[in-house]
């Protein structure tokens, strides 16, 4: 951990890095098997016996993850949290121990910092996890916030994005498509607003559930053999999990899971077409469809089940209050088929996200 580097003319830190620290870590119970945490040089961690050590990280840059005038500094920490929580939900793994680190511009006031920075502390130590170093600096670019986050599993039980067999059900939690439907709401007109997405949708973007304990109880009943995390849009992500296990993919267009906000923020958006902004796809159904599949980081997860645990699935689903759709099946050959509500068949394009293509 670096030393403080804001100084005042007796040298002696002024809001540095370590009282600043401090101050995101008030409140916050050390994590247990910390042997030496914030303040030294680094932390000194003890994994537990016959565990495996699972790894992430995640980096927000502004402009690009999230934008100020549609995010609070609270609520960008904590969706910063949700996506290294869910890389862990992914791989079925318990959250432990977190590094937190701040590149911070002068547009960005100490005050609305430390907001991002508790927010995000408190997130991950809802779910486990305890933050237990990390860095804090200034910078002349947008604002950069990385999360590192460590959690463990049972030995060799770790969920992996290969592994899926032809048969296999694929299922989905929550409502992918939700991220992307509340940005196209929010831009959609002039200037942004996020007052165009309907409340539930909003609610659910800005503070994302945590699959942790679903993935958690899940592993214990068996029958997941891949998978991910839907952060870079469904078909991008379930075409990463084919890929991995050498399989393909049909997915149902009709079985996509659709709720109540989804569906209010598709008509929003369509009773706005036409305005200040190009043409959509025809009809609320193909926008759907469209959202759903491309670029949106719902951090929701994606897995393919052996279809004999679909029952104990929707049990688990059920106890940890976690919405669950069967969206299709996992395919001999690399071939991804989306069959569509109208009976007929096609190449599943998988448009997700992509940080090197997706300039601008």
């Amino acid at each position: 951990m670096a030393e403080p580097r804001e100084t005042g003319p007796s040298g002696r830190a002024q809001d540095g890095e370590f009282a600043r620290i401090a101050a995101i870590l008030a409140g916050l119970p050390p994590g247990e098997g910390v042997v030496v945490g914030p303040g030294d040089d680094a932390a000194v961690l003890r994994p537990r016996e016959g565990r495996d050590i699972v790894a992430t990280t995640d980096t927000f840059v502004e402009g690009r993850h999230f934008r100020r005038d549609l995010l609070t500094p609270i609520e960008a920490g904590v969706r910063l949290a949700a996506a290294s929580l869910s890389d862990l939900a992914a791989m079925a793994a318990e959250p432990r121990w977190a590094l937190l680190s701040l590149v911070a511009p002068a547009s960005w006031s100490g005050a609305d910092c430390e907001s991002l920075e508790r927010a995000c502390a408190r997130a991950l130590f809802d779910e486990g996890a305890a933050v237990v170093g990390g860095n804090l600096s200034s910078g002349d670019g947008p604002l950069v916030a990385s999360v590192t986050l460590l959690g463990d599993v049972e030995r060799g039980r770790a969920w992996t994005r290969s592994g899926a067999r032809p048969g296999d059900l694929l299922v989905v939690t929550g409502c992918p498509g939700s991220a992307a439907a509340f940005i196209a709401a929010a831009l959609w007109g002039n200037p942004p607003s996020r007052a165009r997405a309907p409340r539930e949708l909003d609610a659910r973007v800005v503070s994302p559930p945590c699959r942790v304990r679903f993935a958690r109880a899940l592993a214990a009943s068996g029958g997941v053999h891949a998978a991910i995390d839907v952060s870079d849009g469904l078909a991008a992500d379930l075409a990463h999990l084919c890929v991995a296990g050498g399989v393909g993919a049909r997915v149902e267009e009709a079985a996509l899971p659709v709720d109540p906000p989804l569906a209010a923020a598709v008509r929003a958006i369509t009773g706005l077409a036409g305005q200040e902004r190009g043409p959509l796809p025809a009809g609320e159904g193909a926008l759907i469809t469209r959202l759903q599949l491309g670029a949106s980081d719902d951090y929701e997860l994606l897995f393919a089940l052996e279809p004999a645990q679909w029952e104990e699935c929707a049990r688990v689903a059920a106890q940890t209050g976690t919405p669950v759709a069967r969206i299709g099946a996992v395919t001999d050959g690399d071939a991804l088929v989306l069959a569509s509500r109208g009976g007929g068949e096609g190449p599943l394009d998988a448009p997700g996200w992509d940080h090197f293509r997706d300039r601008g």
